[in-house]
């Protein structure tokens, strides 16, 4: 007979069977749940704080090989690469350097590009192989710096080589130099964290073995996983993973693990990684507790569903939904979100708002975590920006400011110049860094700048060095020199040498002084030309009469009259031509236009100078063209330029020596056009007048047509007045030509006169 069960039980029983089923359910799925999302958030933890440490490991790593690579820029090591030769052990600028900044260097090697040791500290075993090792083509031949591997024995101590090349960028390495470093401090450093009790970080290498661990040595660790280090060279980002068992033993731990990424210019031999694990009983310790929470919470909902029954169980089932939908939140990263019943938390069982209070707390902690890193990064972004800002400004204002600056250290040598001191001395700061700024002023003032200089490193004050004289190609430039002292900390750290030209104020005083005697010149020639010109004039008119007497109709008198008549015509010219270069400065030179045939001018003005030749013992060597040459000009003044031109080579030509006259038509590029009643020109006549004298001064060439010009020697009684060749210059300039001047190689000077040739046939012969 079946046993008959009252309704009230059988429904206790039903929603007993039916609450502890669902319950049991509900909390198998809620520690899965909880447990995934507290795998994925430790996990990501991990994956932050191992990139974080793998940075900071690059970061303390860059800044070694930087160290060395400003240890291979010292004076030292370069000499010894490129021939001053030094002993092996003895190195004092090296070892001094090493003994006060880097005593954890173990060996110093400085190696010449052929292999040889020539400076440095050396106690390791590849001394005299270098050419041998893994760094030297990296180095040697592509310019690299390299970072060799990390060596660590069983007591934690480590070796690091590096390895720089020695030279300048972009040059052929000249040396390299090799360091072995002490590698103690920095993995204090880098492994020196810890996460809770048993979380630590180890430095793996590129085949996944463990170099170094904070918590035991190397070699008490198991192999890791295949899984973890196959494939694990160049990953380039930060990962995590849960394994089955990790270097220490425990099963199902969750690890973290970054490359070490040094910057692109290094040569990277081994492929580094950080390593960061906790023991699984700490990192699952909170899903310990909930699940024990969860374990009571099973019980009591069993016991108080019969009880209660619907109303306890809807007190039940509302705070584990809130709770499961804490945990999605939280493992969707969602943590300021609250509980919707956090503000009236009351349950009727006490482990389940306890939970529900652990979670919310652990929620608040995560905020603040995330909220103190995102304003930590704020910071940073913020500090980053000012800092910039800051170097722009200081940019800016080096770059333009009006002066040439150059900073300089406080032995003189230069280390950097602004962009104004490029384009004032013409040439680019890299051929001037590192050279003493005593190059760049004349020679006769070194000393003075240096006693300058040595001056503020004893006073520390600004110092005034006075008007130099600073060479450049083709001239030099007169520059007001100051020195500032740059200190740091109180302490003179550069001096700063501030240039500022004056090359253009004494230009300025130097035309103001040339007005001056120009102004004078002027008032005296204008009374020499008043007061010469009617006597000439009387001798010409004289010279005219006795032309014109019977008794004079003999040739020779006749031909000493037309000579002397002759004469006294250019010597009018000369007066007027004199007071012409005063116009010209004024208002102008005047020209008489029309055609002239430079043959018979040439001949013409040769004549002039028969006797004088004659007496001298010079002979006149002329090649002309077998047709004429006609130019379109002011005969009268291009004949002045031909005897100024002739006077001059007379006057410097040896005894027995030849005056060489060549004229030549050239084609020209250029053309001119001037008004309908004057021709186009495309061909230019070429004077040639060359002496076997003794020429003219390399540095005398560029200003031998500048007004008041002369030779300097004061022995010479041929030295003129500086007029005759500025003269010269005027007359060609204003008929569309060029005059030039230089030397023959042969010994003695050449001048050359380039006038444009008249092409048109109505010009060819005059009308």
């Amino acid at each position: 007979m079946r046993q008959r069960v009252s309704l009230q039980s059988l429904f206790t029983l039903s929603v007993l069977a039916v609450g502890m089923c669902c319950g049991t359910v509900g909390l198998a799925y809620a520690y899965w749940h909880a447990r995934q999302s507290l795998q994925s958030t430790v996990g990501i933890t991990f994956q932050e704080i191992a990139r974080q440490s793998a940075d900071k490991a690059a970061l303390l790593l860059a800044g070694e090989i930087e160290w060395v690579q400003r240890l291979a820029a010292l004076p030292d090591p370069r000499a010894s690469v490129e021939g001053a030769m030094l002993p092996a052990q003895t190195n004092p600028q090296v070892e001094r350097w090493r003994e006060e900044q880097h005593r954890y260097f173990h060996s110093l090697a400085i190696v010449r590009a052929d292999g040889q040791l020539v400076g440095g500290r050396v106690n390791d075993a590849t001394r005299g192989f270098y050419s041998r090792q893994p760094w030297w083509t990296a180095v040697v031949q592509q310019g690299h710096s390299w970072a060799g591997p990390l060596t660590v024995d069983e007591e934690g101590s480590g070796y690091w080589e590096v390895a720089v090349p020695i030279g300048e960028r972009g040059a052929p390495v000249r040396g390299v130099l090799k360091v072995v470093i002490g590698t103690n401090r920095i993995l204090s450093s880098i492994l020196g964290s810890r996460l809770g009790r048993t979380g630590h970080m180890m430095l793996l290498d590129e085949h996944g073995a463990i170099l170094a661990c904070s918590a035991r040595a190397p070699n008490l660790h198991t192999p890791l996983p295949e899984s973890l280090t196959h494939g694990r060279t160049g990953v380039p980002a930060a990962r995590w993973t849960q394994v089955d068992r990790d270097s220490h033993g425990a099963q199902g731990s969750i690890i973290g693990i970054a490359p070490v990424v040094l910057p692109s210019e290094v040569a990277q031999a081994p492929a580094w990684s950080i390593l960061v694990q906790q023991d699984p009983a700490e990192t699952f310790e909170p899903l310990s507790a909930l699940l024990g929470k969860l374990g009571a919470f099973w019980i009591g909902t069993g016991v108080f569903v019969v009880w209660l029954r619907w109303r306890l169980g809807r007190r039940i089932v509302r705070p584990l939904g809130a709770l499961i939908q804490r945990i999605n939140q939280m493992g969707g990263g969602e943590y300021s979100a609250l509980l919707p019943s956090s503000s009236n938390r009351v349950s009727g069982i006490e482990e389940i708002d306890r939970l529900a209070a652990s979670f919310d707390e652990l929620a608040e902690r995560l905020e603040l975590a995330s909220q103190a890193k995102a304003q930590y990064l704020r910071r940073v972004e913020q500090a980053n920006a000012d800092l910039a800002t800051s170097e722009e400004h200081y940019r800016l204002l080096w770059d333009h400011s009006v002066d040439t600056k150059i900073l300089v250290d406080p032995l003189g040598v230069i280390q950097a110049m602004n962009r104004r001191g490029e384009l004032t001395l013409g040439r680019p700061a890299s051929t001037l860094v590192h050279r003493p700024v005593l190059e760049l002023v004349a020679e006769a003032q070194q000393v003075r700048l240096q006693a300058q200089l040595d001056r503020v490193r004893q006073s520390g004050e600004d110092v005034s060095a006075g008007v130099m004289r600073v060479p450049m190609v083709g001239g030099e430039l007169t520059m007001d020199v100051d020195c500032v002292p740059v200190k740091k900390a109180g302490r003179i750290e550069s001096i700063m040498v501030q240039l500022r030209d004056l090359t253009q104020q004494k230009q300025l005083e130097q035309q103001l002084l040339r007005s001056e005697r120009l102004a004078s010149l002027s008032q005296f020639a204008s009374m020499f030309a008043h007061d010469i010109r009617n006597p000439l004039a009387g001798i010409k008119k004289t010279l005219e009469w006795l032309a014109g007497r019977p008794e004079m109709g003999q040739d020779l008198p006749r031909r000493c009259l037309e000579d002397l008549r002759f004469t006294t015509d250019l010597l009018l010219g000369m007066i007027n031509d004199m007071l012409d270069v005063y116009q010209e400065h004024y208002s102008g030179l005047p020209l008489s236009r029309s055609p002239v045939a430079t043959g018979q001018l040439l001949q013409e003005t040769l004549r002039l100078f028969r006797f004088e030749a004659e007496a001298q013992g010079v002979r006149f060597a002329v090649r002309r063209p077998s047709e004429e040459v006609w130019v379109w000009g002011d005969g009268r003044r291009l004949q002045r330029v031909l005897i100024n031109l002739l006077h001059n080579a007379l006057k410097y030509s040896p005894p027995q020596g030849t005056i060489t006259l060549t004229l030549l038509v050239e084609e020209a590029s250029m053309s001119c056009a001037t008004a309908a009643c004057e021709p186009s020109f495309g061909s230019m006549v070429m004077i040639h007048i060359e002496d076997e004298g003794p020429g003219i001064a390399p540095d005398d060439v560029p200003h031998v047509f500048d007004m008041f010009f002369r030779k300097k020697d004061g022995q010479d009684y041929r030295i003129g007045r500086g007029l005759g060749l500025h003269f010269c210059r005027l007359v060609v300039e204003a008929h569309g030509g060029r005059i030039t001047a230089g030397n023959r190689s042969a010994g003695g000077a050449v001048l050359t006169v380039a006038l444009p040739v008249r092409q048109e046939q109505s010009c060819l012969s005059p009308s």
